[in-house]
């Protein structure tokens, strides 16, 4: 069998292959300059059926690069993607592994930006970072490294959200708010305490 024409596809990086002028092929970019592909070039269903699955392991590829081009994800976020996709065990480990030489997914990294948003935002508990890391499959070293680095404390937290949250008609009530406070995760004496705090120095 021979490469009689390789011919781009509309405006997407596709690439369409002739061999004994019939198209057997439709690959990406990345394929053809990976397998090396040329006109008048001699193939063998051996080496089609080896480009066929490099093919798919690019496609899967491509397609780990584009979810993780809309915000930071997870190791596992990523493994949890590609398996719902159809990828096999053995590719999807041989992204993982490549994406963390890249630095493309780096779950300390991850962690660091989620616990600075958390307090800094959303003013949660460090109990409930912690609960939320540990649903997003988290290492727990890399948690509790993270949390020790981190110099916000829950009680510099607890007097940002407490005064934040008197503004809500609900929550005017201290008891109405302590319960609160205590659902979303904090402790109940450091609750009392930086309610006695603001109080005192309103």
């Amino acid at each position: 069998m021979k490469i009689n024409r390789i011919a781009k596809i509309g405006n997407e990086d596709k690439f369409g292959v002739f061999i004994d002028n019939k198209l057997r092929l439709i690959l990406d970019g990345k394929t053809i300059l990976e397998t090396n592909l040329r006109l008048n070039q001699s193939i063998s269903d051996q080496e089609l059926k080896k480009i066929e699955e490099l093919k798919k392991n690019n496609e899967f590829y491509l397609k780990a690069i584009k979810y993780l081009s809309h915000r930071q994800k997870t190791e596992n976020e990523l493994k949890d993607y590609l398996k719902k996709k159809g990828a096999p065990e053995e590719q999807i480990k041989s992204i993982l592994n490549r994406f963390k030489e890249m630095d493309l997914i780096n779950d300390q990294r991850y962690v660091q930006s989620f616990i600075h948003d958390k307090l800094n935002l959303n003013y949660a508990s460090r109990k409930k970072i912690s609960y939320l890391l540990r649903a997003k499959k988290i290492a727990e070293e890399i948690i509790k490294q993270s949390l020790e680095n981190e110099q916000i404390s829950d009680h510099q937290t607890l007097k940002k959200l407490i005064q934040i949250k008197k503004s809500n008609p609900k929550l005017q009530d201290n008891l109405k708010l302590t319960q609160y406070l205590v659902r979303v995760g904090f402790n109940y004496s450091d609750v009392l305490e930086a309610l006695k705090e603001i109080t005192a120095e309103d």
